[in-house]
């Protein structure tokens, strides 16, 4: 939503209350309990007067025969562009984030699992992350170690600690001298390049090694496109569903079936979550309408990328509109912060 607004003082005042209302009750506010219950120094009537202009905005909503107003998506943009203040994770909470980083085994899988357990356990929404795209992982070394005439074991290592090891067989004799000799030069010429790199650019960076060594430097240029492929298509992680799905806007059937039916297409999720490159440095707040896919219109998505040993992967939240916008992007961004540094420092 690219609509410019300009708001009075009086209307941000009563335009801030409203929201930070509805996300704390879930429920519509009149002008007589904003009057009541809040310091604005304005009659309900007053009140009331704004909240309608709010509405003709387009930032207010009126559910139903309540007296009440509830915000709507673009008042909702309007809010975490303009008119929230930043809240941090307390310290108890960014403890508790690190305490499960520290007890993991430090391999990137259980990494990408307690991230997106974390993530749902602290904002009662959906945790959701990506594993890093390893294509863009720098190569680290190859290892080659023969164990019998023509077989020999492949270890490939990227930078950031993966490790892929595979058995190779071929006719041609292996001598433990010419082992070392093409382990060697596929080290200089190949380690730290980008796997992609490693891929496009093999067959001209080592096609020229000595015959004597045929076979087994053809077989790492033909199967190089498997052999310095780590995953298939982006991994996702998806933390439990219990606390999203316990969130009152989900008691509507409809709501409810929308979001489960995210959670098992996650070829959704993957398009949600992946950034632009000019939001790669900040939380990205995706709000309803703003999603491009039909089952998200009613949610909001929060998303940061992380980075780690030339590797990026993304990861965030997901839930209704209603949520606590200043709170979730403190705990996105620290997040982020907090897997980039335990990826790093397992590297």
């Amino acid at each position: 939503m690219t609509r410019t607004i300009s708001l009075t003082e009086r209307e941000e005042r009563v335009l801030r209350l409203i929201i930070q209302h509805f996300i704390l009750k879930a429920t519509p506010i009149g002008s007589r309990h904003l009057s009541r219950h809040y310091k604005l120094n304005l009659s309900p009537a007053t009140i009331r007067n704004v909240m309608a202009d709010l509405e003709e905005m387009g930032l207010l909503s009126h559910p139903h025969t309540s007296a009440g107003r509830v915000p709507t998506d673009l008042g909702y943009r309007l809010y975490v562009n303009d008119l929230m203040e930043s809240t941090s994770l307390t310290e108890r909470e960014k403890e508790s984030i690190e305490q499960e980083f520290e007890e993991t085994s430090g391999e990137i899988n259980d990494i990408l699992i307690v991230t997106a357990r974390v993530l749902s356990q602290i904002s009662k929404l959906l945790g959701v992350i990506l594993a890093p795209s390893l294509d863009e992982g720098i190569l680290e070394r190859i290892d080659i170690v023969r164990v019998a005439e023509g077989r020999a074991f492949v270890i490939i290592t990227v930078r950031m600690g993966l490790v892929k090891t595979i058995m190779v067989e071929i006719s041609q004799p292996l001598v433990e001298e010419q082992v070392r000799e093409i382990s060697g030069a596929l080290n200089a010429r190949l380690a730290g390049l980008t796997l992609e790199q490693v891929k496009t650019e093999i067959a001209t960076r080592v096609g020229d090694l000595p015959e004597g060594h045929t076979e087994l430097v053809r077989f790492f240029i033909d199967t190089a496109e498997k052999l310095f492929t780590f995953s298939g298509p982006q991994e996702i992680r998806i933390g439990p569903t219990a606390q999203v799905i316990s969130q009152p806007e989900f008691a509507d059937v409809k709501k409810l079936r929308s979001i489960i039916e995210l959670v098992e297409d996650k070829d959704i999720i993957v398009h949600l979550l992946t950034p632009s490159p000019s939001e790669e440095d900040k939380v990205r707040v995706t709000i309803g309408g703003e999603n491009p896919d039909k089952r998200a219109k009613t949610l909001s998505v929060l998303t940061s990328a992380y980075e780690a040993s030339g590797v990026h992967g993304t990861l965030g939240v997901i839930g209704p509109t209603r949520m606590n916008y200043p709170r979730l992007v403190s705990l996105v961004n620290y997040t982020a912060k907090t897997i980039a540094k335990h990826l790093k420092k397992d590297s």
